[in-house]
């Protein structure tokens, strides 16, 4: 596949100035307008004073407030010259009172200001449910410059003020209903993010987003969806590859999954480029739920993908109540964890005598090898008090405790606080879950994301081998300096992969075989599959505007490559048969297998 000629990416720009004072200024619009009429009253009762006092009246003091009042309405006649405080003001009031009356009127009728405003919103942020992580998202893409509109159910959320002052529209409504969607232009926007409390709903604005954006035109829409439950996540993935038409682009995520990966790239069990130590990593994960279970899942593949330390097992403890079942279960759904780690069941509740000893921590003989622990509990009280005990019994072990917590804030900043008096609690740390996950980054890396990313890397490996370079070939950057527009190429491409597979005879699905061996696809599967590449490229260049010529030009939006693929030179036709050779080996990245149907 071509890839275009491009000028160097331009990062976001940080809100000027301007923007900030305007916001901040918005925050605080009452207290302002207040402390304006304030000072506007007195400046015209002083002004009424000075004045009165010059022409030899001395009215009482409610007669000059009385004046001072029918400044208002521009009605108080001044003979002689008045001094600057009774100028001021008598200009001041009249504008304050228009101000103020259409500051009352917006609010009064805020809901169908706000509907008025969404008719002219265009590549906007959509977010479904306002609790924590429908928050942390406004507001990290407010921060970013973008437009965000929040559709939340509870009128009486506390959080909806706090939203309102980060600067998004805020409407409380179903986002299940077609209407309110409809309202709020989900067919101009750019992404929809369902982050409500129940899976069930999320999945539900997702069919609704679909429908609503089927004649979109243009870029594709992203509707990224939280489900709360791990194992459903991973069986929905299978549905995001080829899901809807060229226009609509479905992810599922999840913050456990997430937060697991990025847990283990923060605070490592062991290094994944050296891992040629003298004893094999211990790793104690207490509370294998949600997040525990992908904790010791993804630690376990990344030991195996380093090399293992030459054929070392992975050691794992598993601290939870019911510790037995967790072990069989992973050792049946995973088969080649019993290959690469020794998991040890310690059955215990984190709430017994038998948790405070920490024997599970020790040898017979009071040694302990224990590499790093992990807390993984779901409740933030009962997690720190576990941390803080497991620390009492490992004060002079070295060891590193990390405690996941909901957020980086309440309970969690107590082990972030520099000071000697904390000197003690280095070695306990807090890892704020929906903080780390709720990203921009994070959360738009998802599968299309990984597919799209490997894809631009293949590409600009196989041109620098043949001799490419930056100045022949402006597109051969790394992925975060890739315009959005080739990202968005990139995605497509992704997103058309299950398309050309159906079409030679094979499915996807996901998988947790890690010994799985890539399809080695035939010559005519091949030639297929890159002719309905090129088709698909052509396609995706002419709803963007692009035109044949013989001359490559990124302005005019021209290419030579436009052109029918038995037309094709041979050199354009063999990027096209690299790009679908490493199909299985791309989507193995992303825990996907292909299978012949």
């Amino acid at each position: 596949m071509e890839q275009p000629e491009m000028g160097p990416a331009r990062p976001k720009a940080r809100p000027s100035l301007w923007k900030r004072l305007i916001r901040w200024s918005g925050n605080y619009k009452w207290p302002i307008i207040i402390l304006l009429w304030i000072v506007a009253i007195i400046l015209g009762y002083v002004g009424h004073s000075r004045y009165f006092a010059e022409i030899g009246e001395s009215p009482s003091i409610a007669e000059r407030l009385y004046r001072t009042i029918q400044l208002f309405s521009l009605e108080t006649t001044i003979s002689g010259t008045a001094g600057w405080e009774l100028q001021v003001a008598r200009y001041m009031m009249p504008i304050l009172a228009v101000y103020t009356g259409i500051q009352a009127l917006a609010s009064i009728f805020r809901e169908q200001f706000q509907l008025l405003r969404l008719r002219f919103l265009k590549d906007h942020i959509i977010i479904c449910g306002l609790g924590r992580k429908g928050l942390l998202l406004s507001r990290e893409f407010r921060e970013q410059g973008e437009r965000v509109v929040v559709i939340e159910q509870d009128g009486n959320n506390s959080t909806l003020e706090l939203c309102k002052e980060n600067g998004s529209t805020v409407l409380v409504g179903n986002a299940v209903d077609k209407e309110l969607l409809r309202n709020v232009r989900v067919h101009r926007a750019k992404y929809i993010i369902s982050v409500c409390g129940n899976d069930g709903i999320n999945a539900e604005v997702a069919v609704r987003a679909r429908e609503l954006t089927r004649d979109r035109k243009g870029r594709a829409f992203s509707c990224l969806v939280h489900i709360t439950d791990i194992r459903l996540s991973r069986l929905l993935r299978e549905r995001e590859l080829g899901m809807g038409g060229h226009t609509f682009r479905l992810e599922f995520f999840n913050v456990f999954e997430s937060g697991a990966r990025v847990l283990l790239d923060e605070y490592p069990p062991f290094d994944t480029v050296d891992s040629d130590t003298s004893s094999r990593p211990h790793l104690v994960v207490v509370g294998v739920g949600r997040m525990g279970e992908r904790v010791v899942v993804n630690a376990t593949r990344n030991w195996r993908d380093s090399g293992g330390a030459h054929g070392k097992r992975l050691c794992i403890t598993l601290v939870d109540k019911e510790a037995e079942k967790i072990k069989e279960s992973l050792y049946i759904r995973y088969p080649q964890m019993e290959m690469t780690c020794d998991l040890t069941a310690e059955q215990t509740e984190i709430e017994s005598t038998d948790f405070e000893k920490a024997s599970f921590l020790f040898d017979s003989q009071g040694h302990s090898d224990v590499s790093i622990i992990y807390i993984c509990l779901d409740d933030d009280s009962n997690a720190l008090g576990a941390g803080l005990t497991l620390h009492q019994r490992t004060r002079n072990l070295n060891i590193p405790i990390v405690v996941r917590m909901t957020r980086d804030a309440g309970l969690a900043k107590l082990l972030g606080v520099d000071g000697d008096e904390l000197k003690e609690f280095t070695n306990l740390h807090a890892f704020g879950l929906l903080d780390r996950t709720c990203t921009l980054d994070l959360l738009l890396g998802c599968t299309y994301e990984i597919m799209a990313r490997t894809i631009h890397e293949n590409y600009v490996l196989k041109e620098m081998e043949k001799g490419f370079t930056t100045e022949m070939n402006p597109s051969l950057v790394p992925w975060k300096e890739l315009p959005e527009n080739l990202k968005e190429s990139n995605r497509s491409q992704a997103k058309h992969i299950r398309f050309k597979l159906e079409a030679i005879g094979y499915g996807v699905t996901i998988t947790n075989d890690w010994d799985a061996q890539p399809v080695e696809f035939s010559p005519a599967e091949v030639e297929l599959m890159a002719k309905m590449e090129h088709e698909r490229f052509i396609e995706e260049r002419f709803r963007e505007g692009w035109k044949y010529d013989i001359t490559k030009n990124l302005k005019k939006k021209t290419s030579p490559t436009l052109i029918p693929w038995s037309e094709l030179p041979e050199e354009e036709r063999e990027k096209d048969r690299d790009a679908v050779r490493g199909i299985s080996q791309l989507l193995a990245k992303a825990c996907f297998q292909v299978y012949r149907l």
